[in-house]
């Protein structure tokens, strides 16, 4: 086991800790939905704009929801696309496999 396993693999687990994060991910990962209102993004077509996450997580607030992002990206499971102003994000699905693959020495 390398150092500092245990403090990564905790800090991975605490950022899909949080519902309001797990809601996000999956509406990322599910990507640009056709009631989106924001502009595509020309780098990312299925990127995710926050404004529309926000009217989909009606009960969160901006600043919250913001939070909850910067939280997603720091751990790397989302990936942040500046267009502008705006920002998009998309999934990063190797890191979930890594956590995910990762937790097997729990079967072993």
């Amino acid at each position: 086991m390398r150092p500092n396993y245990e403090n990564d693999m905790a800090k991975a687990a605490k950022a899909l800790s949080d519902p309001i994060r797990m809601k996000v991910l999956v509406m990322i990962k599910e990507g640009r939905q056709p009631d989106y209102q924001s502009p595509v993004c020309t780098f990312e077509p299925a990127a995710v704009c926050p404004a529309d996450l926000q009217l989909k997580l009606e009960d969160v607030s901006p600043s919250k929801l913001s939070y909850h992002l910067k939280e997603l990206k720091e751990a790397g499971y989302i990936k942040e696309c500046r267009e502008g102003k705006r920002h998009y994000y998309t999934l990063q699905p190797d890191k979930l496999k890594d956590f995910a693959e990762s937790l097997g020495w729990l079967y072993e």
